[in-house]
């Protein structure tokens, strides 16, 4: 099969959870964000975001800075923020 096929399929399925989906949204309104300002935003327990921060990291569609002891996430594919918004708003 195509690579590029293989790819997007990765990447939706990577998109695939609410709680993913919740992270790159509340990133991409925010712009950086810290794991601590995730848990806030979303009420979801801290393991449970890093876990899903994890994944997203993996697949390159966020990234991370350190300051300090912190790490900072931000947006690395700024074409998944289209891709959500026009799923998002075409939901009625």
């Amino acid at each position: 099969m195509n690579n590029k096929l293989n790819y997007t399929a990765s990447i939706l399925k990577t998109l695939g959870h609410p709680i993913r989906v919740g992270i790159i949204m509340k990133i991409h309104e925010n712009h950086i964000l810290s794991v601590t300002e995730i848990q806030e935003l979303l009420n979801i327990s801290q393991p449970v975001i890093s876990l899903h921060l994890g994944i997203l990291k993996k697949k390159g569609i966020i990234s991370s800075s350190k300051k300090g002891k912190q790490s900072l996430y931000f947006i690395q594919k700024k074409s998944i923020i289209q891709v959500i918004q026009i799923l998002y708003y075409d939901s009625n």
